[in-house]
């Protein structure tokens, strides 16, 4: 009887429920299981060499075919073809999986399409990522610690071995080298983490320590640290210039204090502080020396660096001091040189540009770019009006270029930012340019009373109107329709001829290179 009644609930429940109990049936998904796959482990970026493959099931353990199964792979994961995969006769999905590129344990979550949803039909698998080789170094902790003289820094100084993607790689072995005073280990590996660390001891005496830490063959490698020793020290208050030409006064001269081991301002005067570059090549211009007022302040006023483009610090020293060092000091190039920038001018032909060469170079024979604007080149002589434009070619050098029209001697100006450049003005000679029948004239004339007597003299020039001033041209004469002949070369650019005829009506026709000639034909 209670049977019964229990059964008779049970279809009540059902009938009555609706869709607040749904469970599935046979041949719909009840459960989704990890088939294989889970638990791999690879290298960071790269593929698994497994497939993730799940399974679905019915209520009674069959596999169900066409489930929608999605896979929810982690940021910077991939899988493949896609992320959501029907299941096949068998039941089962399957993708291909692509690591992210960070280390350590990762985790794709899969979901099955139910009728209801059930966390049966949820499974999740799990890979572990190994980084890739060590590709640099970096520095992790440490730098910059100030301690007292033959004491252990308060922090271990640390540098941390990565791959490319920054993920820690442990088993590189980082060699140390202490400049003063001494490290724990001379070599450490790294951990899992990919660090390295020792403990900094100072020296002696105060002032700044330097440290190595060294992993051959990796980027960034060597890493440099500085700690100091506590003591009276020196302290800059106001920086150099961030920003120098070469051989000019910093706009922002170096001030610095003198201050004691607990840092509070000393007032001391007459301390002579000494300063000179820490890193970088050339060297200082100006007063290197400088001592300290009654308030313990010293004061630079015309420093200078002198040399190449590049970055500079500058340290400053002083006798049982703690030296400064300055921040970095980005050096360009300096002003043009007269001496060093020079100038090349061809001699040129009229109607042809004459092209300037210019090469702008500071006093240490750096090339200056960017100083197009500065240049000015000006014509004087046969053709002072002609203007002349500069262009940049790179490297420091320069092009300028005008066109004569006018034969004879050019001087050209070439000044940078005002200043004549060495050799300036130069001297150009402008040589006529080709022989133009356009240009080119001829005067014909007639005499005589029973026979007419007919002079030809032409007079050649180039497309400019400027003579020629030499021979070598083909002229030719014809007389009233006769056959063409070469008129005599005087050599000078002129040419000759005549006729001696009974007609008085004469029509000549002269030619230059086989082109008529500006007014021909001529009726004397």
């Amino acid at each position: 009887m209670r049977v019964g009644l229990l059964l008779i609930g049970l279809l009540g429940l059902v009938s009555c429920g609706g869709d607040d109990l749904l469970l599935p049936s046979s041949g719909q998904p009840a459960q989704v299981a990890v088939f294989s796959g889970d638990g791999q482990g690879g290298t960071v970026g790269q593929p698994l060499g497994d497939s993730l493959v799940v399974v679905v099931t019915d209520p009674e353990g069959r596999p169900v075919e066409g489930v929608k199964v999605a896979f929810v792979a982690p940021a910077g994961a991939a899988v493949a073809p896609s992320d959501t995969v029907m299941t096949g006769p068998n039941g089962q999905a399957a993708v291909l999986y692509t690591l992210s590129t960070t280390a350590g344990s990762q985790t794709v979550q899969v979901n099955a399409s139910p009728v209801a949803p059930s966390p049966s039909l949820t499974t999740t698998f799990t890979a572990a990522a190994v980084p890739e080789s060590a590709a640099a170094l970096e520095r992790a902790a440490g730098d910059g610690q100030t301690g007292q003289v033959s004491s252990a820094l308060a922090d271990s100084l640390a540098v941390r071995a990565v791959d490319r993607f920054g993920n820690g790689v442990s088993g590189v072995e980082v060699s140390w080298e202490a400049a003063g005073g001494s490290v724990s280990a001379a070599s450490v590996v790294t951990g899992a983490d990919g660090r390295s660390a020792v403990q900094r001891v100072l020296g002696d005496r105060p002032g700044p320590y330097a440290t190595t830490a060294d992993a051959s063959g990796l980027a960034g490698s060597p890493i440099f640290f500085t700690s100091s020793a506590a003591a009276p020290a020196l302290a800059l208050v106001t920086q150099p210039s961030s920003s120098a030409s070469a051989g000019v006064v910093l706009a922002q001269q170096p001030v610095l204090q003198l201050r004691d081991a607990a840092g509070a301002p000393l007032a001391r005067a007459n301390v002579t502080v000494t300063v000179q570059i820490a890193t970088g090549s050339g060297s200082l211009g100006g007063k290197t020396t400088a001592k300290s007022d009654g308030q313990g302040v010293i004061a630079f006023t015309d420093l200078s660096i002198r040399g190449e483009p590049g970055e500079r610090t500058l340290i400053f020293a002083a006798s049982d001091f703690t030296s400064a060092v300055s921040a970095s000091i980005a050096v360009s190039p300096g002003p043009p040189s007269r001496e060093h920038s020079t100038a090349s001018v061809p001699n040129g032909t009229a109607g042809v540009a004459t092209t300037i060469s210019i090469s702008l170079k500071d006093e240490f024979g750096t090339p200056i770019t960017g100083a197009a604007g500065d240049i000015a080149v000006s014509v004087g002589g046969s053709n002072p009006d002609a203007l002349a434009t500069v262009s940049e070619d790179g490297g420091g050098a320069y092009t300028a270029s005008y066109t004569p029209t006018r034969t004879g001697s050019d001087q050209v100006a070439v000044q940078v930012r005002g200043t004549p450049l060495s050799g300036s003005p130069f001297t150009s000679n402008v040589a006529p340019g080709p022989a133009s029948a356009q240009t080119t004239t001829a005067v014909v004339t007639k005499s005589g009373f029973l026979f007419t007597s007919v002079d030809v003299l032409v007079t050649t020039r180039d497309g400019q109107g400027n003579l020629l001033g030499r021979g070598g041209e083909l002229v030719q004469v014809q007389y009233n329709g006769g056959g063409f002949h070469a008129a005599v070369d005087n050599g000078d650019g002129t040419y000759a001829d005549a006729l001696l005829t009974f007609a008085s009506e004469i029509v000549v026709d002269v030619t230059l290179n086989g082109v008529p000639i500006s007014g021909s034909p001529f009726r004397p």
